[in-house]
């Protein structure tokens, strides 16, 4: 009998919900608004695999690597001696995506070259784990649906195909202003979904977590509550 391998999420009690981790070698989306924990959530991810000596690479489009360490430093994650070791890998989205733009011509991206080069980046490094955050920039979200979803797919074969890594995909909730995102459309796509919330819970907000969909998993309909502890980063509170 087959059986799915896992990787650990670094997540303290969302393993045993997944039944081990996520299935290894897929891509994971993460989704939230802004404040969720969708960056402290990826970056858990990165270092778990650090303390299993297993290399990881951070992809940054909305902040800069520093920005990145800093928010590792934080929650008291050192990450800069992994960079220095080259155990990790913090990178600007931008150096990975080509565009070509004109007088009345639609912004393009490539993804095939996109992910080849990221795909050599990782080879060469010999990482596991992977991040993208968020993946956004690598399609067209201002596009037609039909278009999102081909190149969302496209993205998502890709990374299962020219790289050995486990990738966590971070993309925004979805806005109230309609504009599509990687959620609402194409998260049937990712063999995950985990959707991270606040909510209100005695009169002030609290986050949580909804995993809507993990591929190979009997995952039980439910919200977790969790908390953003230094030290230890997301912690599932209530796992009811």
């Amino acid at each position: 009998m087959i059986q799915t391998e896992r990787v650990t999420t670094g997540i303290p009690g969302l393993d045993p919900i997944l039944e081990g981790g996520y299935p290894k070698g897929r891509s994971i989306l993460v989704t939230g608004d802004p404040g969720t924990g969708k960056t402290i959530f990826a970056l858990q991810f990165l270092v778990e695999g650090l303390a299993r000596g297993e290399k990881g690479i951070y992809v940054a489009a909305d902040e800069g690597p520093a920005d990145i360490l800093e928010q590792g430093a934080s929650l008291g994650w050192d990450l800069e001696k992994h960079i220095e070791q080259k155990e990790l890998a913090i990178l600007n989205a931008g150096t990975y995506l080509s565009s070509l733009s004109g007088a009345g011509k639609e912004r393009q991206i490539d993804i095939y070259k996109a992910i080849g080069d990221l795909a050599g980046f990782v080879n060469r490094l010999e990482a596991k784990r992977l991040v993208l955050d968020p993946a956004g920039p690598f399609v067209l979200l201002r596009d037609t649906a039909m278009r999102i979803q081909d190149q969302t797919r496209l993205l998502i074969k890709l990374l299962r195909t020219s790289m050995p890594t486990t990738n966590i995909l971070t993309s925004y909730g979805v806005p109230r202003t309609g504009e599509r995102t990687l959620h609402g459309i194409e998260e049937y796509l990712v063999a995950g979904a985990i959707i991270l919330e606040m909510i209100w819970k005695d009169g002030q907000l609290a986050r949580s977590l909804v995993v809507e969909k993990m591929r190979c998993t009997d995952v039980k309909p439910a919200q977790h509550e969790f908390e953003i502890v230094k030290g230890r980063g997301v912690t599932l509170e209530s796992l009811g």
